[in-house]
């Protein structure tokens, strides 16, 4: 299901059937329980071999905002990629 489709069929619910949804979807949003839930999945990752370590999270989306792209002269590497595979 798309998000438009859950969210045209949360709109045929009744009003307090409305309200748990949100109470549901704002528990799933909560920035506690998603570091948490984020710790598990890196675990679980690290368990099955996907990844050697788990990396540390010293980064804040703040931080991650600030981030100015590298510019660089030349094809962009998109096209060079491209162009190599033909």
């Amino acid at each position: 299901m798309t998000p438009t489709e859950i969210l045209t069929e949360i709109q045929k619910l009744p009003l307090g059937e409305i309200q748990k949804v949100s109470q549901g979807v704002n528990q799933l949003l909560d920035k506690d329980d998603l570091e948490q839930r984020e710790k598990e999945f890196a675990e679980y990752l690290l368990q099955k071999g996907a990844i050697e370590k788990i990396p540390p999270c010293d980064e804040t989306d703040e931080e991650f905002a600030e981030i100015e792209p590298i510019e660089f002269e030349g094809e962009p590497l998109s096209e060079q990629i491209i162009r190599e595979r033909i």
